[in-house]
């Protein structure tokens, strides 16, 4: 099917298309996430069981102490269970998949996941907040409503902020306009009171039912938000063949009913989230907030078990490989995950109970040493990294107890298996996105956890929008903050606009709007012409009502009063001659 490539006006004309193109979206979304190894013999190496793979080394994958034929705990074997079941591998390349594949620029790529629903949801409610504390202010327009294109501009003032690593600092930093010191695009698009006003008055639900459904649900003041963006996550990209599952932390010292203590962390206590990335791109497939004891139908099981299958629901069926923490791992939870069709490696603790003795011994045992058991359909390996240094891991995947050869690993050592090396290659990218969310995090200071929820979201939006658009211009190499710095200029540049049309604006301020929108001089600095008032007083209009200095004079061309400090005396000859200077 040719690539559609639609002529977009706005933010959200790609959403609009799914509508219009409804039939061929449907083709658009097919992909076949399995492949059979068998009918394709590039990728039957990858199989478990199939033939050896050509290489240049061996590993010698050695048996543990056999009592009676089994080791010594009785629930692992020395002899592995046969498999005669031909399974499916996953498809290895991950992807955008229906509107993200139209999505160019960089605000269309994270409207994807903030859309139009998420951006009229919080316009909406914020306007019901702003209601609400309208009597507080003796001005009207201090309180003025706000509409979705002013909630846009807010939100990539935050990611701004988050460009030069001011999440933290004070925001009038920002907005320092007489110095020099601020960001011009910043107090161009709105002012620093307005931007106080709707950081007080954003709102994720109803404000006059909020507390009736925090009863019944701890998560409702940002459920709805929080469920659409997280299935924005699932439904605009196909993930790879590897993921990883881990937590993410989040620290945060305000009221709430599910935050939690953090033990042996920079922070103390904060709101924990669980993470399912893909391993290949930096993309977050699925996420949930850890909301413990929560209110009926909302209450979940947070067993490392249910949250694995919980988490994995997604890609369970299609064989793809999960990459999990010690947390997660356990015997329930591989076999679990296998009878689901999914793939498992994970890192496993010493201390715990399925664990034989001899796998957590080091003593006698050398370098890339490794000891393998088996039961059932999972694999339990003790590889020695280095001296004293032991990796115990839990797999689906299958290490035959025989001379198999190996590929050189990705760190160009040899001689590791190769469940040891693919977990080594992915245990990291959850920390990874943690990381990249610290370096350009979009969060202020605040007390309102749905604050800090929605601007974990926002960080994870914008590092899925740069993975789309990566792959959408391969040929481009955009570093993230660049792609930040553009996403973040498109949001501002419409309201920047709709202010240039404000009367109540200094000139001065409209002509640095009318640079920094790019437009000509004759747009922004027009002077309309009006009829000459003779006797009549006025204020000058270059003066402004800082000075309120009124005259009786008025220009001969534009009819605006104008005071004797703005006003010209020439000659007829340089008035009426060619090449005379104007005033």
């Amino acid at each position: 099917m040719a690539d559609v490539k639609p002529d977009i006006s706005n933010l959200w004309q790609i959403e609009a298309l799914a509508i219009e193109n409804d039939n061929e979206l449907v083709d658009y979304d097919y992909i076949e996430e399995y492949i059979d190894p068998y009918d394709d013999p590039d990728q039957a190496d990858t199989v478990v069981g199939t033939e050896e793979r050509e290489s240049k080394h061996t590993v010698q994958l050695n048996s543990v102490r056999i009592i009676n034929g089994e080791v010594e705990n009785s629930v692992w074997s020395s002899t592995p269970t046969e498999v005669d079941e031909e399974r499916k591998i996953a498809q290895a390349k991950s992807g955008p998949l229906g509107l993200a594949k139209a999505a160019k620029s960089a605000s269309e790529c994270l409207s994807l996941f903030l859309d139009a629903d998420v951006i009229a949801t919080i316009a909406e409610y914020t306007n019901e907040r702003i209601k609400v504390e309208k009597h507080n202010y003796t001005r009207e327009r201090d309180a003025n409503e706000t509409d979705g294109m002013e909630i846009l501009s807010f939100l990539g003032i935050l990611y701004l902020a988050g460009t030069v690593r001011d999440g933290r600092q004070q925001i009038e930093y920002l907005f320092e306009a007489k110095n020099g010191t601020g960001m011009e695009a910043v107090f161009l698009t709105m002012g620093l009171h307005r931007f106080h006003f709707l950081s007080r008055c954003v709102q994720f639900d109803d404000p006059t039912t909020a507390e009736e459904d925090t009863e019944a649900d701890k998560l409702a003041p940002i459920r709805a938000v929080y469920e659409r963006i997280v299935g924005n996550f699932q439904k605009f990209f196909r993930p790879g063949r590897l993921l990883a599952l881990d937590e993410q932390l989040i620290p945060f010292k305000g009221t709430c009913e599910f935050r939690q203590c953090i033990p042996l962390k920079p922070y103390n206590s904060g709101l924990r989230f669980n993470l399912l990335v893909d391993c290949d791109v930096p993309y977050t497939s699925h996420m949930e907030v850890c909301v413990p004891n929560n209110n009926k139908p909302y209450d979940l099981s947070y067993a490392p078990a249910d949250v694995a299958m919980r988490m994995t629901e997604p890609i369970q069926g299609k064989y793809k490989t999960v990459i999990m923490g010690p947390k997660f791992t356990s015997l329930e939870t591989v076999q679990k995950l296998h009878d689901s069709r999914t793939m498992v490696i994970g890192e496993v603790k010493k201390s715990q109970e399925d664990i034989p003795k001899l796998f957590t011994v080091t003593k006698g045992r050398t370098e890339n040493d490794t000891l393998v058991a088996y039961h059932e359909m999972v694999t339990l390996m003790s590889h020695m990294v280095r001296s004293k240094d032991l990796l115990i891991l839990m797999s689906s995947h299958r290490e035959e107890n025989t001379d198999t050869e190996y590929p050189e690993d990705i760190t160009g050592q040899m001689h590791d298996p190769k469940i040891v090396q693919m977990y080594n290659r992915s245990k990291n990218v959850v920390q990874l996105i943690q990381q990249m969310c610290s370096i350009y995090d979009v969060a202020r200071a605040s007390r309102r956890w749905q604050l800090v929820v929605f601007f974990n979201l926002m960080n994870l939006s914008a590092i899925n929008a740069w993975c789309i658009y990566r792959m959408n211009h391969p040929e481009r190499e955009v570093s993230r903050r660049d792609f930040l710095t553009d996403m973040a200029l498109e949001f501002l540049r419409p309201q920047a606009r709709r202010r240039l049309d404000m009367k109540t604006i200094p000139r001065l301020l409209k002509q640095r709007i009318g640079i920094f929108l790019g437009l000509e001089k004759g747009e922004y600095d027009a002077v309309p012409v009006m009829p000459r008032r003779k006797g009549m007083r006025g204020r000058c209009y270059m003066c402004g009502r800082t000075r309120n200095k009124t005259t009786r004079n008025s220009c001969e061309f534009c009819g605006k009063f104008i005071c004797s400090d703005h006003y010209a005396c020439v000659c007829l000859v340089c008035y009426n001659g060619d090449g005379a200077q104007t005033y």
